[in-house]
């Protein structure tokens, strides 16, 4: 009897174990991205995949999934609600991705208060020059910046016209935020026109893994607590370390076998 009771409580036990556990059983094996849990990776911006397989990319989305697990971001989450609701059909009008609708929230907390030291001001933090090209209204009596719908058309248009001249909506949103003459000038520079190769200054380096965590902790919080736990960036860790060690075992065994 005691001999079945041990045996009733191991396997239901098999069922209780949470996903660090998983993690540790799967580090004594060496397995590959391939076998990972697909769904913790697959993580896109506009349709566009994030190569979070990748190590160094997945250290900084990790810290970056971090920065936003707080009460003062959960609380804007609740308070943005009905202005995000407005946001998304006029970028779809435009044929802008609904992942943009997230600038407001990572460029003025979607207040149309917010004004930067440069100039740029109202939710989604245009300079008074780039919103007149626009058609807004900015003037000392009246701030189109500061109304949500007008902003937002002229958002869209602003984010279609920099769509025509880069191609990616990845590098649109690090235009957006470093203007595109300076995207294009480093793209030419480096000879690249991948955002994840090129070598941005730390502000642009970081802009679209902010416009990716924060469009993932409003759609896929489970997800985003995941990454957070510090757990997948170990497994892949663990992965990465597997292939350096294969590959070099392989290179030694050539060596020998020369």
């Amino acid at each position: 009897m005691i001999r079945f009771i041990f045996i009733a409580f191991a396997i239901s036990m098999l069922g209780a174990y949470s996903f660090r556990t998983k993690k540790v059983e799967k580090k004594e094996l060496t397995i590959t991205v391939e076998e990972f849990n697909s769904d913790l990776l697959a993580i896109d911006f506009c349709g566009e995949a994030i190569p979070v397989k990748e190590l160094q990319i997945a250290k900084k989305y990790q810290n970056t999934i971090r920065n936003y697990d707080n009460p003062s971001f959960r609380n804007l989450m609740t308070r943005t609600e009905k202005r995000m609701k407005v946001i998304e059909p006029i970028l779809k009008k435009y044929g802008v991705p609904a992942d943009f609708k997230y600038i407001p929230i990572i460029e003025s907390a979607m207040s149309n208060e917010a004004t930067s030291h440069k100039g740029a001001g109202g939710y989604w933090q245009f300079m008074p020059s780039t919103a007149r090209s626009l058609g807004l209204v900015v003037n000392d009596s009246i701030d189109d910046r500061r109304h949500l719908i007008k902003s937002t058309h002229a958002a869209a248009k602003y984010l279609v016209r920099l769509h025509k001249q880069l191609g990616s909506w990845t590098l649109v949103a690090a235009a957006y935020n470093a203007g595109p003459s300076h995207i294009k000038s480093v793209m030419k520079a480096q000879k690249k026109n991948d955002y994840y190769r090129l070598k941005l200054n730390s502000e642009t380096n970081r802009y679209l893994y902010k416009l990716i965590a924060v469009k993932e902790w409003f759609s896929n919080p489970e997800r985003s607590r995941e990454w957070g736990s510090g757990a997948i960036v170990e497994q892949l860790a663990k992965i990465d370390l597997d292939q350096k060690n294969a590959a070099k075992t392989v290179s030694i065994k050539a060596g020998i076998d020369s």
